[in-house]
Formats: C-alpha cells, structure tokens, sequence
C-alpha cells in the first residue's frame, strides 16, 4: 500500500467516523427537542389547570361556560373568553408540534380526543363561533373537520349526577 492510499484510506474513515458521530448528536438532539417540548406542554397544562384548582369559582365558571355559552353573564363571558383563548392556544401549539412530528403518536392521540370532545362540547360550540378568526386557518380546519365524538365529555356537574350505582343518569 502506498502512501497515498494510507492517507485516502484513513481520510475516509474519519469522514465515516464523523458522519456517524453527527447522526448521534442529531439524534440525541431530536430527543432532546421532544423532551423540552413534552415538559413544556406539560407545564403549560399544569398552569391551565392550577387556576381552575386555586379558584373554585372559576373552575365552576370554566365548566358552566361549556355548558353554555350563551347563558353567561358579561363579567363570566369575559372570563371565559381569556381561559378557552388560553386553552385553545396551548391546543393550537400542539396540534403544530405534531405535524412537525415532534409528539409521539400515542401523545398526539390521546391529546386529540381531549381536544376535540371539548370542541363539540354547546357552549364552546357557541363561544367558536365569535373566536375562531383568532386562531390559524389549518387550526381551524382540523377542528371544524374533526369527528363529533358519540361519547360526549362529562364535566363534574354530570359526574356528581350519578344516581346509587354509580351510572350517569341518561339525557
């Protein structure tokens, strides 16, 4: 073997060398994207719901809301407003993180139903009606083409309706 092609042999190897090693930090920074996105998706869920546990009233306030927009007052239609514009926010930003493909499927899944079965929901329905414009077209889109559910979300007011053996009472 000559010189030359020692040098060229090992030239390529230290390419092959590199090339791999980039493949590993690519990877590993992937993952680390999806870590940082789950925790913050997580946080912001977390918050969302914190301010409905800290203040009763406004978690009674959120659930009333769903049942019907229309019914509110002005102060709780004001209210309302700013959490489901928080809530659809952090919606939005996810149904994007997904088709970045950033979420795993099952996450994605499991996430879709909720956001979709609080979509159908009357009182969202109606409180839609008035926002939709503030959200991405594509949003917008996914929400409006999605699949009623047939099993429609139960707020506490409908758990706390159970008759003795535990059974929601049927509309």
């Amino acid at each position: 073997m000559t010189l030359e092609t020692g040098i060229s042999l090992l030239t390529s190897i230290g390419v092959i060398i590199s090339v791999i090693f980039l493949a590993i930090e690519i990877k590993k920074n992937t993952q680390a994207v999806r870590s940082n996105f789950y925790d913050s998706f997580a946080n912001s869920n977390r918050e969302f719901l914190n301010q409905l546990i800290a203040n009763n009233d406004l978690g009674k306030l959120f659930e009333k809301g769903t049942k019907s927009w229309k019914t509110l007052e002005e102060d709780d239609k004001r209210t309302s407003n700013y959490m489901y514009i928080q809530l659809f926010r952090i919606w939005e930003n996810l149904y994007y993180q997904n088709k970045m493909k950033v979420l795993e499927p099952w996450l994605w899944q499991s996430n879709k139903n909720t956001i979709v079965s609080y979509f159908y929901l009357k009182g969202i329905q109606e409180w839609w009606q008035f926002r939709r414009q503030s959200f991405s077209k594509e949003f917008v889109d996914f929400l409006e083409k999605s699949k009623k559910p047939t099993n429609e979300i139960k707020v506490i007011e409908d758990l706390l309706a159970t008759d003795k053996e535990g059974k929601i009472p049927a509309n």
